[in-house]
């Protein structure tokens, strides 16, 4: 039986994530990613406290960690360590277990997606844009390489690298936990209110909505720590983005 490396407590005040203390951060990373999408009707609107426990984690860790709740769940606080206590009645936990229903439906949207992410790009509806705060994300793993284009019909996170000649992108948001070296493209269907995070940035051009921009080279020495893209009256700026705020 493969060995559960995730498991979500529901509390008084918002969610406890137990993180096995063995398993890869890389994993562990993704069933994080795969647990939110399951259980995204439990949160609603995403208002909510997550508790991460259960290992000592780097601050490289974090920022993984963070990268997922912040694509999949925009509106809640992440926290780590043991929530602060208030009664003895406010610590029940309550594991959060997915009725057989909601099983098969995730069964079910599986295979819908994997069926529709072979699909061209253009057929994507606007099933984001009127409600940006959508849980819906693509979670990637690995480089993407010169001429090779990785897609998304909500928010993207990358784990790895966009060599020079890759591109990326999406409806909603961008994360990139790497460097980024080619070109990327947020709020695709006109959502200006998109953004992209690059831990390592230079990029050869960006655009977000209408607003496009592309990079030289000297502009790269400029970026000395991860970086936010977002849009103001139609133009592109960044500013440096810090993951303990």
């Amino acid at each position: 039986m493969e060995k559960e490396l995730i498991k979500l407590k529901g509390t008084i005040d918002g969610v406890k994530i137990y993180l096995d203390s063995d398993g890869l951060i890389a994993d562990i990373i993704t069933s994080l990613y795969e647990k939110l999408r399951q259980f995204r009707k439990f949160f609603g609107d995403g208002h909510c406290n997550i508790y991460f426990v259960g290992r000592e984690l780097t601050a490289s860790d974090k920022m993984r960690l963070e990268a997922v709740v912040s694509a999949m769940l925009p509106e809640s606080t992440v926290n780590y360590g043991e929530r602060k206590r208030i009664t003895s009645e406010n610590e029940i936990e309550k594991t959060l277990e997915l009725p057989k229903d909601d099983i098969e439906n995730v069964r079910a949207e599986e295979e819908a997606r994997a069926e529709e992410e072979e699909r061209p790009f253009k057929e994507i509806k606007e099933v984001v844009t009127t409600n940006f705060k959508s849980s819906r994300a693509r979670f990637y793993e690995g480089a993407v390489c010169r001429g090779k284009t990785v897609e998304a019909d909500g928010h993207l996170i990358l784990m790895g690298d966009v060599e020079e000649g890759g591109k990326l992108a999406a409806v909603g948001n961008v994360i990139v936990m790497g460097s980024l070296r080619g070109s990327v493209e947020a709020g695709c269907m006109g959502n200006d209110n998109a953004y992209i995070i690059a831990m390592d940035f230079a990029p050869e051009e960006i655009r977000i909505a209408k607003a496009y921009r592309k990079f030289e080279q000297p502009e790269f020495d400029e970026f000395n720590s991860p970086q936010k893209v977002f849009t103001f009256d139609e133009r592109i700026f960044t500013e440096n983005f810090d993951w303990t705020k």
